[in-house]
């Protein structure tokens, strides 16, 4: 009998981490033995939130920023996916940004094979002028806290995205644009590689992000490659996203 694969969540008591957890304990024992959740304070994971009742899943306290509390939970994994967000200024700098350098340099050390980031639609500062972006990288969402600093959140999480990228880690970045709670396969799922928004993609439910992610977590043309997600509401979507909404995609430069 094959032994599955072990899995990683940080992030996992967030909207879409948990929703990986859930994707990740509907797959077969031969496809995935361990789903191991990292958060920093286990007591306050509310209840519910997670499976119950399944043995796979453990929870493990860990922080992004600090390597020595990522070293077992990352052993012998085979991916690592980060959905974690800070929530003021200061933990944004750390988790947004910082974190994923000293994530890739454990999961690098531990043989992880591939890292999947879940970032933002219009990081690139080239969308500096889009409304969206300048209402997201605004003093607001850090709570004016960082009114008078140079960069907010988008910046910030853009930064991160290149820290995993020059790390030497296998990577995927997934982009997704305005999530919502909903049901799996509540619409179509649109990907591409605009490094801007997608024509025609409106806001996605957490849990088909979530499958996405899973997915292209396995596929090989998502290897070190960055890519924007959204949902065609006008279609109906599944709940297996295909693998051929990969098809075209390219490594980044």
């Amino acid at each position: 009998m094959s032994v599955g694969k072990i899995f990683v969540v940080l992030g996992a008591k967030g909207g879409t981490g948990s929703e990986i957890v859930k994707r990740l304990v509907e797959k077969s024992e031969s496809e995935v033995s361990q789903v191991r959740c990292i958060v920093r304070d286990p007591a306050t994971i509310p209840e519910g939130l997670l499976p119950s009742g399944d043995d796979r899943v453990s929870i493990f306290k860990g922080d992004a920023t600090k390597a020595d509390s990522l070293v077992v939970p990352f052993s012998k994994a085979d991916t690592v996916f980060f959905a974690a967000q800070g929530k003021n200024y200061d933990s944004m700098c750390m988790v947004d940004r910082d974190s994923l350098g000293v994530l890739a340099q454990v999961a690098k050390k531990q043989g992880v094979r591939r890292v999947v980031m879940i970032s933002s639609m219009l990081v690139d500062p080239v969308n500096r002028f889009h409304f969206i972006r300048i209402i997201l990288n605004s003093p607001i969402l850090s709570g004016f806290y960082g009114l008078f600093h140079f960069k907010g959140l988008m910046d910030l999480k853009f930064d991160g995205e290149n820290l995993l990228r020059q790390s030497g880690q296998e990577y995927t970045i997934v982009r997704p644009g305005a999530l919502c709670d909903g049901p799996l396969g509540a619409a179509k799922v649109l990907v591409a590689q605009t490094n801007s928004v997608i024509t025609g993609g409106k806001k996605s439910t957490r849990a088909d992000v979530a499958a996405f992610c899973v997915m292209a977590a396995e596929h090989e043309k998502a290897a070190n490659a960055t890519v924007e997600i959204a949902s065609d509401l006008t279609s109906k979507g599944s709940t297996t996203v295909p693998k051929r909404v990969l098809n075209g995609i390219t490594p980044d430069n």
